[in-house]
């Protein structure tokens, strides 16, 4: 095995074979405290990660910043190590008028508008979560029954800001996709590329298609709402691991 990690700095035995990926490293330290006997076991560049046991199960726990290009060097290294199980716990925004903020989404895939996947494999390959991944998700969703959620196409879109070219969100909204994010395609691409499984759980922070979000300069990501329902998500991709 290459363990080679020049960039999440990380040894075999730093990690489980289950693993949950975030953008945020402040995200990744809140999954290590749904951990018991969780120790910090990386914090270089973007990349903090945690590793300890939930209800028995190693997880490991690590944030891979914003954007394809730096996941994806987070996604290779973490499988070069031993990483099987990879699950994307995020934050999107949501293209359903019923799901609000707060809400969860969960991607049976993604377009692959991530600016990466295109130089890693042709564009004719779909970018599909792993079956039982998306399962697992779906099913520790609905042993809950205090959560809305739905399942579908995330768009993964390599800009959050996109300048003079106008962002098509009532197209893709159109077309069937569920959500937008920025990453969920180029782990997707990999996992297939790896043969690995992966997917991803994503609480909605807001709808670009509705006026009051429609405009960025009030786009807030942080309300309680949202901050309330990342634990959930986190619990719900935790159970999910358990699952698998």
């Amino acid at each position: 095995m290459n363990t080679n990690t020049p960039h999440i700095r990380l040894e075999p035995e730093d990690i489980s074979p289950y693993v949950l990926t975030c953008g945020d490293p402040a995200r990744a330290k809140q999954i290590s405290e749904y951990l018991t006997n969780a120790k910090q076991v990386g914090a270089f560049r973007e990349y903090h990660t945690y590793t300890g046991e939930y209800k028995g199960l190693r997880v490991t726990a690590i944030s891979h910043g914003i954007g394809g290009a730096g996941a994806a060097i987070c996604f290779e290294e973490l499988i070069r190590i031993g990483a099987q199980t990879i699950v994307r716990v995020g934050t999107c925004g949501s293209y359903l008028s019923h799901i609000r903020s707060g809400d969860l989404l969960i991607g049976t895939g993604a377009t692959r508008e991530d600016g990466t996947s295109n130089v890693l494999m042709d564009m004719a390959f779909p970018a599909i979560a792993d079956l039982d991944v998306t399962n697992a998700l779906r099913d520790a969703a609905r042993a809950r029954g205090d959560v809305k959620f739905a399942l579908g196409v995330v768009r993964s879109d390599a800009a959050f800001y996109h300048g003079l070219a106008p962002n098509p969100h009532q197209y893709w909204a159109e077309a069937g996709a569920v959500g937008i994010e920025m990453e969920l395609a180029t782990l997707l691409i990999i996992a297939s590329l790896r043969k690995i499984r992966a997917g991803g759980i994503f609480v909605a922070d807001g709808n670009p298609n509705e006026a009051a979000t429609a405009n960025m300069e009030n786009y807030d990501p942080h309300r309680n709402v949202v901050e309330k329902a990342k634990g959930t998500m986190i619990e719900i991709a935790l159970e999910a691991l358990l699952r698998l």
